[in-house]
């Protein structure tokens, strides 16, 4: 079962579009931004991944060596600037805001604010994605080796526990693209698959536990995180491995505290977005009123858009609202709204993806999304 954020994820879309007057406060104060505003940052300057995390209303730079590592009572930012041309040396942007499941309402509206303004400083020609815990973009995941969530955060005070006394945890250790995705699951039987690594961690010993049918790289990511867990401990922890079905089992079920037949990996596979149909639906005021209606099902073409109006795109894993060029300022305003209130009409998941594609802007992702 999803969990469920403390926040309201309906409050959390990316701001809405105004006016020029508007748009050109969201650069004063993106330009007044020293996060990414200062050149040294080199943001808008050259190609890279840049990370920042919320604390107190302010935006302050990840450490490099922490970027994939996120923590549930946090919000973060993430930029990742890439040519489209080698040729050229205009670059292309995605901004990404993340929301931890256990981060506070003030530091999600912080996060989706200064995306904005992020957005504005680089000329509002990135991509914009929310993402949400447990539910990230294939795109979002791409751009770590491994991506790993803990409990804490800056609100709880979160620090290296110098002392010798852990929180028991078990971590789920899943190949997702091209990304192992490191991710705490609750402590009991019932989360284990056989198609994942698992480990067990009670402090003084972190239990690796190999599902028969686990890929080689899940246990080599699984290794190095337990060898790096047992150096931050300087040593004080040992690690167990078990296979599956092994005669260890026991010790890992005694340590587990609960013990029970483990799902077979195609039964961790979560609900099959491809039998979701693709829809299109038009936001225009044409006809001098704001009307929401579905333009397509099933099969989706570039052809289906049309530059005047703004188009919602459910694509199944993500929903896209893409801005025509020569939209007006009511259709782009309350585009996401539509994109939100189509979500909840009709059932999709809460925490499904969310990203805003200007004409002209669109990446890979949304291209390969369409039919040809």
């Amino acid at each position: 079962m999803q969990r469920q954020p403390k926040w309201n994820i309906s409050d959390t879309n990316v701001a809405n579009f105004g006016s020029k007057i508007e748009k050109d406060a969201h650069y004063q104060a993106g330009a007044k931004e020293q996060a990414w505003a200062d050149p040294k940052t080199k943001v808008g300057i050259e190609p890279g991944l840049w990370v920042w995390r919320i604390e107190k209303f302010t935006v302050k730079p990840w450490p490099k060596e922490n970027y994939g590592r996120f923590y549930s009572g946090d919000s973060y930012i993430v930029l990742h600037s890439y040519k489209k041309n080698k040729n050229t040396e205009a670059l292309s942007h995605d901004i990404h805001f993340w929301l931890g499941l256990e981060s506070s309402q003030d530091e999600v509206g912080t996060a989706a604010y200064k995306t904005v303004e992020l957005d504005d400083f680089l000329g509002t020609s990135p991509v914009q994605h929310r993402e949400v815990q447990d539910s990230e973009s294939s795109l979002f995941l791409s751009y770590f080796k491994k991506f790993h969530v803990e409990e804490g955060g800056v609100d709880s005070g979160f620090k290296h526990n110098a002392s010798h006394e852990f929180r028991h945890r078990l971590l789920k250790v899943k190949l997702i693209g091209h990304t192992v995705v490191i991710r705490e699951v609750p402590k009991d039987y019932k989360s284990l698959n056989s198609g994942d690594v698992f480990v067990l961690d009670i402090g003084t010993t972190l239990y690796r536990l190999n599902g028969k049918n686990s890929q080689g790289v899940e246990k080599v990511k699984a290794t190095e995180f337990c060898q790096a867990t047992t150096s931050d401990r300087n040593g004080l922890a040992k690690v167990v491995v078990i296979d599956e079905g092994d005669r260890d089992m026991n010790k890992f079920w005694e340590a587990l505290g609960s013990e029970g037949p483990i799902k077979s990996a195609a039964e961790d596979t979560g609900a099959d977005i491809s039998k979701i149909p693709k829809k299109l639906f038009r936001v225009s005021d044409a006809s001098g009123t704001l009307k929401f209606t579905e333009e397509a099902t099933d099969i989706i073409k570039k052809s289906h858009f049309d530059t005047k109006d703004v188009f919602v795109f459910d694509a199944g894993h993500e929903v896209f609202v893409w801005i025509g060029l020569q939209s007006t300022i009511t259709e782009k305003k309350y585009s996401l709204q539509h994109a939100q209130e189509y979500i909840k009409k009709y059932n999709r998941p809460s925490f499904t993806p969310i990203t805003r594609i200007m004409e002209g802007g669109e990446n890979d992702v949304f291209t390969k999304c369409l039919d040809v």
